[in-house]
């Protein structure tokens, strides 16, 4: 029998080389390939843990001016598509004073909206707690801050707290809901001026610093066309001005804006002297925002009050009408995460990003459709002016239209409409147990629900009124607005 030797040898021999030979050449492409791969990669800082700075790089960079957000700037940080407003060459910081307890339900909204704007070495966040968010650096405030605030200062227990909280693996959820919130009300006003001496090392020898809150939202139209009329060579301290104590202040949750050479009068040679005075004063002050203005006012810089440019409501607080209708709005204040988007969304749907936005536009587009309805129970429509109860000068006779109760205005709901009505300069009213009050604005305002009164009697209810043709007529007759008005309260 004829043995073939080619089957034996594709068995045994021939085979077997040809599948070992494509196995080692797979192996080596693969090997190639990932080499290549591993090549083109961007080479990662050896300082950093995940794009962050560890602290020690951070440190290093305070003391040489170093932006500490390069993270986002090495990876060829670009402006968001709906930043056409925000001239990128502007000489602007933006400084974010927040809270550990609150960061981060607040600041990721801001940086996918307006912040998206503003390149990254011109955005500063402080709090009371050091950490990261994003490619972001949250810088410690109060690290700095001297033994005449700290020492046996029930004021920092939420500070001290927090860093246990963190050595111990939690988060600032771990805080009392009901006490941490009262906490860091007291230890917010010892940042004011270590936010904006570290602001000046962070980010030096800029024209403008503007100092804002986690709930505050900034329109870039509106603001860059305002600071178009400043002179930032001059010492300047601009805010929504609060008459609170001696001296007036910019109130913070508002925004206000220092100048180069008012930024330069917190940082000189005198600065820990300063501080070390700011800190003491501090415990007794009721804010941050009071005793950084008595700072500068002993510097001899006042505050100019710029209201309503700088403003301190959100759009279903405003006060539209006479007094704010043509206006520019740079600021509001107590915005929401939704409300922020609202607004961002908002202003990048108008027909020019161009124009200076007024408050005329804000009412039609966001608030006119749901300022048809003559009332709102459970609601506040936030009107400030009380109806006083008329005082009988003899025992009331209930005769006719002399029935005293009659021009009583707090004593039902229907009795303070008819009396809003009677006033020429009323828009609106809102009622409660025995009060009337009364505005000459127009106020969307928000839900009040009710709740018990002081005595243990039965609850008190808020109900809201509108002069829905009054107000109708009113913009009929004041629209469309001739241009922005930039002029302050008075």
């Amino acid at each position: 029998m004829k043995l073939d030797g080619a089957p034996s040898m594709r068995r045994y021999g021939v085979s077997r080389f040809y599948t070992r030979h494509r196995l080692a050449v797979l192996l080596v492409t693969l090997l190639c390939l990932g080499l290549i791969a591993k090549l083109r990669q961007p080479a990662r800082p050896r300082n950093c843990q995940g794009g962050i700075p560890l602290p020690q790089i951070l440190a290093q960079q305070r003391k040489s001016g170093a932006t500490a957000n390069f993270a986002a700037t090495t990876a060829g940080w670009r402006p968001g598509a709906r930043c056409a407003n925000y001239p990128q060459d502007a000489s602007l910081v933006i400084v974010v004073k927040t809270g550990a307890t609150e960061a981060f339900s607040k600041l990721p909204t801001l940086l996918l909206t307006y912040l998206s704007c503003v390149p990254p070495e011109n955005v500063l966040f402080f709090s009371d707690m050091a950490g990261t968010i994003g490619n972001f650096a949250i810088h410690d405030s109060l690290d700095t801050a001297t033994a005449d605030a700290t020492k046996d200062n029930p004021d920092f227990d939420l500070y001290n707290n927090q860093k246990e909280l963190r050595q111990l693996g939690q988060n600032m959820d771990s805080l009392r809901n009901e006490w941490k919130s009262e906490a860091a009300w007291r230890l917010d006003k010892y940042k004011n001026l270590y936010t904006a001496q570290k602001a000046w090392d962070l980010a030096p020898d800029r024209n403008w610093y503007l100092y804002i809150d986690a709930d505050t939202y900034i329109s870039w139209t509106n603001l860059f066309l305002w600071l178009a009329t400043l002179d930032a060579t001059k010492p300047l301290y601009l805010g929504s001005q609060v008459d609170v104590g001696r001296p007036p202040f910019a109130h913070g949750g508002s925004g206000y804006l220092l100048s180069k050479p008012a930024m330069q009068l917190l940082v000189g040679d005198d600065r820990k002297s300063l501080a070390k005075e700011f800190d003491k004063n501090a415990t007794t002050a009721c804010c941050g925002d009071q005793e950084l203005g008595r700072t500068l006012f002993k510097k001899g810089l006042k505050v100019q009050n710029v209201r309503p440019v700088i403003n301190g409501k959100n759009p279903r607080e405003f006060n539209f009408g006479p007094e704010l209708w043509c206006t520019p709005v740079a600021t509001m204040h107590h915005v929401g995460s939704e409300e922020v988007q609202d607004m961002w969304d908002f202003e990048n749907q108008r027909n020019s990003t161009k124009e200076p936005l007024l408050m005329e536009e804000l009412y039609y587009t966001m608030i006119a459709s749901l300022m048809t309805t003559p009332r709102r129970d459970d609601w506040d429509n936030q009107s400030p002016f009380d109806q006083l109860r008329p005082d009988p000068i003899l025992t009331p006779n209930h005769v006719g239209d002399f029935d005293f109760f009659h021009h009583d205005p707090t004593k039902s709901y229907n009795h303070c409409r008819k009396a809003c009505q009677k006033d020429k300069d009323c828009f609106q009213f809102v009622y409660s147990k025995d009060s009337c009050k009364f505005d000459t604005a127009f106020t969307l305002g928000k839900p009040r629900y009710p709740k018990k009164a002081e005595d243990g009697g039965e609850e008190i209810r808020f109900q809201s009124g509108w002069l829905v043709e009054r107000i109708q007529k009113w913009i009929a007759q004041n629209s469309p607005c001739p241009g922005p008005n930039w002029e302050k309260d008075h």
